[in-house]
Formats: structure tokens, C-alpha cells, sequence
């Protein structure tokens, strides 16, 4: 209990209302002046992924099984307990339907908490608000749904997905900027973290990094505090009769494109359903993303790429890759990509404009070239 409180009074601080200036707008301050009351971080909900009072989208193609995950997800949360791997703080969630018939929504949830092995009877941190039918744009949604949030003691808001809600055109960044800026109004107003989901643009998605995916513009990919993706993984014929068995069970894989944390080490996952289960036996780890054109390479047992798939992969692996300080050593990118640290060093310097190896520590350059 004690605990508890202290969490709270935390999470108080934090979210505390700023001073406004006479523009109404927040002052500037001088750094020594921050130095001497520091202000403190926002809890963390998802262990190295999200804070408190921050944004996270998770981007995967249609019909990928986005909303179990969330759903499960949200469960974590409620429960506090583990996610893909990740250790979730218990919280208060509200998980807004904009996809799913009521009954459908609730009988999934039923689902899986029952396939997680969990009694959802007891569970009073978890709360629904399906709108399927009802939906609106969201300036429209987000006045009724910071009332119906605030000062009810509620840390997480999952939004599925926001195609129902979107406003303005997708590929247009002015458009989609102040659609996303709803976030922000809705985090600062009430202190949530806000969870969204978004889909893939058409076509496939592994040559492409995991910031690149989401359909429409880029301001998807740099908008959110976390961005989190999953892709299909290839799952030839003689691998699913070894390991499989169930034939219908796909495989997936989760990276990352991150603010406020370094990277995370990507997470192959099955799901199982209505269940996503860690490969925590490593049957997945070789196994190509639907697109990369490195599973045709295998197939072909040539390396034939053109100039503009070798710079793809080569952004692609060191995103992945990327260190908290911003560098990759050669050794990893080459054994990421399976090749030797002598390819890799080919690759740096074909791509010298903007890659440079210092020691077999590679790390970009910066827009201006240093």
C-alpha cells in the first residue's frame, strides 16, 4: 500500500500542470535552473518500451491479428504481469472497440484470459467501451473521451484502430500531424499513456524498416514516443511439419523504433489462437520476414542485389542493431545479415556518404557530414 502511494504521488508529480507565461504557453528555463529541481520520469508501464503520459503505435498489415495482441496486452497491464517478454506495471486500462461487435469483443477477451489461464471475474482494472457504429472522427471523440477518462484514476488508453477515427487525408503529413497532436492533448490532459494501432501500406513489408511500414505518411512513424511493428514471418512447408502442430499457427516478429529506450532486440513470436506466445526455444531465429529479399537470395543461392536492396538492408540491419549510443559494430551487422565483417566493410564504404566505420564501430553521419 505504502508502495502504491508513493507510485501515485510519483505519477502526481509528473503529470503536474505547468506554469503558462502570458502567451499561455509554457516558459523557457535555463538548464542549471532544471539541474537544481529535477524533474522525475514518468513511470515506466512497459519495461523499456513506454512511460507513463506517452505514446506507442503498434503497426502490422491487415488481418494480422492486431487486435488480439492488444487485447492481450491490455490484460498485462490490468494484471501487471508480462507481455511478449516485457514486464507490464500494473495499471488501470481503458481498451476503446472501434472495430469489433460488443459481444465479439467481450467473448475474445473471455478468451483469452482463458487461454492465459486467468479469471477475469476478479479483474476491475480492465474496462471496455465499444464503439463499433458509433465511432466518430476523433476531435469530435476526444472531448467525450478525456471526460470520461479523467480524474477516474485510469494510466493506459488503447485506441483499435484509429482508421476509424482518423481525420483528414493519411498521406498528407500536415493532416496527419494534427490528428496525432489528439494524442498528445489527450496524454497531457489526463496523464494516460495512449496506445493506438495502425496498418501496413499494401504489399510487402520486409526490405523496409520497421519505421517505414505503416501506411500513409511518414508522421506515423515519427510521431509516437514507442513504435512497435510486427511482420509475418515465412514458414516454409517442411518447417511447419517438424515443429507445428497446429499447421494454422503463423509465426511474427516484433521490432522497435524507440525515443525514449534503446531499441529492443526484435521478439519472434506464434500466435497460437487467440494467444501470442514467445519463441522462447529459438526455432524462429532464422527465419526470413515475408518480402526481405534475402529469403529469395537463399532460395536462388545467389547473392544478386541491386544497389538500391543492398542500401535497404543495410539501413534495415543496423536500425535493429542500432546501440544505445547510436553505433553498430561490424561484427553484429554481419552476423545479422550473415556475411563476413569484410562484406560489411565493403558495404560501409560503398555507402560512405552516410555510414562511417571507426575501428569496426559504425555509426551515421550526421545532415551536415561530420
Amino acid at each position: 500500500m505504502e508502495m502504491e502511494k508513493e507510485l501515485k504521488k510519483s505519477s502526481e508529480d509528473v503529470f503536474a500542470e505547468e506554469e503558462l507565461d502570458e502567451d499561455g504557453l509554457p516558459p523557457s528555463i535555463t538548464l542549471d535552473k532544471a539541474l537544481e529541481n529535477l524533474p522525475p520520469l514518468a513511470p515506466v508501464l512497459i519495461e523499456g518500451i513506454l512511460r507513463q503520459g506517452h505514446k506507442m503505435l503498434i503497426s502490422g498489415s491487415s488481418k494480422a491479428g492486431k487486435s488480439f495482441l492488444l487485447m492481450q496486452l491490455a490484460i498485462a497491464l490490468a494484471k501487471g504481469r508480462e507481455w511478449l517478454g516485457f514486464k507490464c506495471k500494473k495499471s488501470r486500462v481503458l481498451y476503446v472497440n472501434l472495430e469489433i461487435d460488443s459481444a465479439s469483443c467481450i467473448n475474445r477477451f473471455v478468451e483469452i484470459y482463458k487461454r492465459l489461464g486467468i479469471e477475469p471475474e476478479d479483474d476491475e482494472s480492465l474496462y471496455v467501451w465499444n464503439l463499433r457504429g458509433k465511432s466518430m472522427p476523433l476531435d469530435k471523440l476526444m472531448p467525450t473521451l478525456i471526460r470520461r477518462v479523467n480524474g477516474r484514476g485510469f494510466d493506459v488508453v488503447i485506441i483499435d484502430p484509429i482508421y476509424k477515427v482518423i481525420t483528414g487525408d493519411e498521406n498528407k503529413a500536415t493532416d496527419m500531424a494534427k490528428f496525432t497532436n489528439l494524442f498528445d492533448k489527450l496524454c497531457l490532459k489526463t496523464g494516460v499513456a495512449v496506445i493506438y494501432s495502425h496498418h501496413h501500406s499494401k504489399g510487402e513489408q520486409g526490405f523496409k524498416r520497421a519505421m517505414d511500414r505503416a501506411s500513409g505518411s511518414g508522421v506515423f512513424a515519427r510521431d509516437p514516443d514507442s513504435l512497435l511493428d510486427i511482420i509475418d514471418l515465412i514458414l516454409e512447408d517442411e518447417f511447419k511439419q517438424a515443429y507445428l502442430d497446429d499447421q494454422n499457427m503463423t509465426a511474427w516478429r516484433l521490432e522497435s523504433s524507440l525515443r525514449e529506450f534503446r531499441n529492443i532486440t526484435p521478439v519472434n513470436f506464434w500466435f497460437d489462437y487467440p494467444i501470442h506466445i514467445v519463441d522462447k526455444e529459438g526455432l524462429l531465429t532464422k527465419n526470413y520476414a515475408s518480402g526481405d529479399p534475402r529469403y529469395n537470395l537463399t532460395k536462388s543461392g545467389k547473392r544478386k542485389q541491386t544497389p538500391e536492396s543492398r542500401k535497404l538492408e543495410f539501413d534495415n540491419a543496423f536500425d535493429i542493431n542500432l546501440e544505445e549510443d547510436g553505433t553498430c559494430r561490424v561484427s553484429t551487422l554481419a552476423e545479422y545479415l550473415g556475411v563476413t565483417d569484410k562484406t560489411i566493410k565493403n558495404r560501409i564504404s560503398e555507402f560512405s556518404d552516410e555510414y562511417v566505420n571507426n575501428r569496426g564501430v559504425v555509426s551515421r553521419k550526421s545532415e551536415d557530414g561530420i
